[in-house]
């Protein structure tokens, strides 16, 4: 095809027509960070907490990521080392990366075909190979989305977009090293795999001794459009959920190439955070990932499928409406733009979920994105663990999330400046279509007077804890608990309950400055990026961000945790300057939203 024939003779040039901008921070130059203190030792406190009997099965894995750099071709300086030039050899031809002291890059390769044209809305295609050598020196396009999200967001990237990247410490196909794949957030909407401050980089490399893969995926309606007429040619008589597909794609690309650049294809851990948390669970529910990956942790994601691939069907028929278009052809011949423009991002609630980091009002639900198709994801996850449906992964599996999930993007302007009485106000007002009696026992759970490092802002910190209670932390307590009892393999779950040192600011991503256990948190800590959010960081900052990468890339390498931090249910990590294990965490709070129905208001990422 026309569209695929281009890449063999663009070798030397993947072409972007995104604008890339940094996640966190501004230009995102790498930092070699010299501590002034030794590594601090990461205390363990318990409360009473049995440790079980852990079930070691599978592989073992290994893996970290720290803060992406864009790399200008081999004049590139990282520190101290020029870049040079490094060749590998994979299944559809030799690639030319870079090595710029610490480990090697090869970015921006295809790993399926582009797909636009005919290729649109479908599944994804084997890339066409190459006779020269490609140029993987440059990221690849993100794929075609808009931002900010919504009706007024600025179209950005390609439909060309489906690349992969690969940083390793090593070229020895003999090392089989651990390897580690990342799904990148974003809603299902926005964002890609090469983010400055979100996607794996040379340092974490290096200093894991593992193998780093991160890769787009097609978003929006480009990878989640459900409509019965695009169902025509379709294998499997499904439509949406063309980014799962991807994600599947890329899996099975790393399992024919990544011992080419020293990794392991049976040791593969896949983590993703937000809508990339929500990406691993439907990896872990789906028949077509189970084989492909052999360790997984969840950070901050959904498994919440509420969608029957019928409903979303007759759903996004606005969608239709709006392109003017009657069949699948005139929609393969639409623009990026005239698609992006046609979304229904306010007509209904499956593509802009508006309160999700507010308590919900009765009745009011945000739909997601992703469909129960009954093809890539056959039955929603929690459904899978309640009713013990085989078919899916079963593999040791990290689920966290952070004590104020939803700080990020409070819904009320005001909150850092509202009284007791406010509180108790915007609470009843919240709850009371629910009960009087609801908001009466929250408001007794929930008093303004807990400790919070910033006295003038204790209750948007007790309303922010609140809302995450609802919205993320009890219903994946729920969650973890029933994959515990249907999966073999050992299940854990954190909270990441660490104060920063001062608020947060993640970029354009997010306007409002975070204070407390923010959404991301944790996957900065991960990537060493805090920095770059906090502008400087302190002893404490960077002890929590040391410990963050010890206990994942320990579970990435080991297949379990550490002795001092037990499988779920028994306990739960909470995660700060150190790691402390507590028995039935949050147990009042989450029976109590338990007992008025409220996990069927877990946010949609």
């Amino acid at each position: 095809m026309e569209n695929v024939d281009k890449r063999t003779v663009r070798l030397n040039e993947h072409a972007s027509e995104s604008e890339v901008k940094p996640l966190v921070g501004s230009d995102a130059e790498e930092q070699e960070e010299e501590e002034e203190e030794e590594i601090l030792q990461m205390n363990v406190s318990r409360s009473s907490c049995a440790l079980p009997n852990y079930k070691i099965t599978l592989a073992v894995i290994g893996g970290g990521l720290g803060l992406c750099f864009l790399v200008a071709g081999l004049s590139y300086l990282s520190g101290k080392s020029a870049c040079t030039s490094v060749d590998a050899v994979i299944e559809c031809g030799k690639v030319r990366g870079v090595h710029c002291g610490m480990a090697y890059m090869f970015k921006g390769i295809p790993y399926a075909s582009p797909p636009t044209g005919k290729l649109r809305w479908r599944p994804p295609q084997m890339p066409t190979c190459w006779n020269n050598t490609l140029d993987t020196t440059k990221f690849g396009s993100m794929c075609a989305q808009v931002q900010p999200v919504g009706e007024d967001g600025k179209v950005m990237g390609s439909e060309d977009c489906l690349y992969v990247n690969v940083w390793t410490p090593t070229m020895n196909s003999d090392s089989k090293l651990p390897v580690m794949v990342w799904f990148h957030g974003g809603y299902l909407h926005i964002l890609s795999g090469s983010e400055p401050g979100y996607c794996p980089t040379e340092d974490l490399t290096e200093h894991g001794q593992v193998v780093h893969v991160s890769f787009n995926y097609r978003l929006n309606a480009f990878g989640f459009m459900a409509l019965e007429l695009l169902r025509e040619g379709s294998p499997s008589n499904t439509s949406g959920n063309y980014g799962f597909m991807d994600q599947v794609a890329a899996l099975r690309w790393v399992q024919s190439n990544i011992q080419h650049f020293g990794g392991d294809p049976n040791k593969v851990t896949i983590y993703g955070q937000s809508s990339g948390g929500t990406s691993v669970w439907a990896m872990m529910v789906s028949p077509l990932a189970k084989g492909l990956f052999h360790r997984a942790i969840d950070i901050s994601g959904s498994s919440v499928f509420k969608a029957s691939l019928a409903d979303a069907e007759n759903n996004n028929l606005v969608f239709l409406q709006k392109t003017g278009c009657k069949d699948a052809e005139c929609l393969r011949q639409l623009s990026v733009p005239k698609i992006l423009q046609s979304i229904p991002w306010f007509v209904y609630p499956d593509w802009a979920a508006e309160d999700l980091c507010d308590l919900p009002r009765k009745g009011g639900f945000a739909g997601p994105v992703a469909v129960v198709d009954g093809h890539v994801v056959p039955v929603a996850p929690l459904e899978a663990w309640k009713k013990k449906i085989e078919g899916h992964s079963d593999v040791p599996y990290v689920i966290g999330t952070t004590l104020q999930e939803t700080e990020y993007a409070p819904v009320y302007a005001n909150l850092s400046v509202w009284s007791e009485e406010d509180y108790q106000w915007f609470v009843k007002a919240k709850l009371n279509s629910f009960g009087e009696s609801l908001s009466k026992e929250a408001l007794a759970l929930y008093p303004t007077s807990e400790f919070c490092s910033e006295p003038t802002r204790c209750v948007e910190k007790t309303y922010m804890t609140m809302v995450s209670d609802v919205r993320a932390t009890c219903p994946s307590n729920e969650l973890a608990r029933r994959a515990a009892e249907a999966l073999s393999s050992p299940v854990y779950r954190y909270v990441v309950t660490y104060t920063p040192s001062r608020p947060a600011k993640i970029g354009n991503l997010f306007s409002y400055k975070s204070w407390f256990a923010f959404h991301m948190l944790d996957t900065l800590g991960l990537f060493g990026t805090l920095d770059h959010a906090l502008g400087e960081t302190t002893v404490e900052d960077r002890a929590f961000q040391r410990l963050i990468r010890k206990y994942f890339l320990h579970f990435a390498k080991e297949g379990v945790m550490p002795n001092e931090w037990p499988q779920y249910p028994n306990c739960t990590a909470l995660l700060s300057t150190e790691l402390t294990i507590e028995e039935d965490y949050r147990h009042a709070q989450c029976s109590l939203w338990q007992k008025y129905d409220m996990f069927q208001y877990a946010w949609i990422n």
